[in-house]
């Protein structure tokens, strides 16, 4: 009869700890894999930047070609786009796969969660398969000098530069 008791304690113990505490390791997995996603942010950009190929024409004008990576990606990709001095993981604290891509101005890290909310932590937001994709970017870098400097020294140089 005792040991009916001390289970049924337990269980109600149980019952009204367990959620919270389940509560907050999602929510550490959740900030860790962020925290994940800025420092893949980092080696993104180093991709994104990364000139293929540098051609020169005849009047001594450099000419660059960059990879692209235009649709959400795993993480191997962009490894193959580096050399083998990085480590990229593929797979998150959540357990999901770390999805990448990049444009000609910013690259993008996402972070698929568990739930389904919008606007997590100021983040860019999705929803994707009733779940919600949090968008982990840089903001668009601005140059010191003023914008009218920098296009002229494009038209100077007669280059496009990422």
């Amino acid at each position: 009869m005792e040991i009916i008791f001390v289970l049924a304690i337990i269980a109600i113990l149980t019952a009204a700890i367990l959620p919270p505490a389940l509560e907050r390791i999602t929510e550490a997995k959740v900030d860790g894999s962020i925290g994940q996603a800025q420092m893949i942010l980092q080696i993104c950009e180093i991709a994104r930047t990364k000139a293929l190929t540098t051609s020169v024409d005849a009047q001594g004008r450099y000419t660059h070609t960059y990879g692209s990576l235009d649709n959400w990606a795993s993480t191997t990709v962009l490894q193959s786009k580096l050399t083998t001095n990085y480590h990229i993981p593929t797979k998150n604290a959540l357990d999901t796969q770390i999805l990448v891509k990049f444009d000609a101005a910013r690259c993008y890290v996402a972070v698929d969660l568990p739930f389904l909310q919008s606007d997590y932590g100021g983040y860019l937001t999705e929803t994707v398969g009733g779940k919600t994709r949090v968008i982990v970017t840089a903001r668009i870098k601005n140059s010191a000098y003023p914008s009218w400097v920098v296009n002229q020294k494009r038209i100077l140089h007669d280059e496009e530069t990422r």
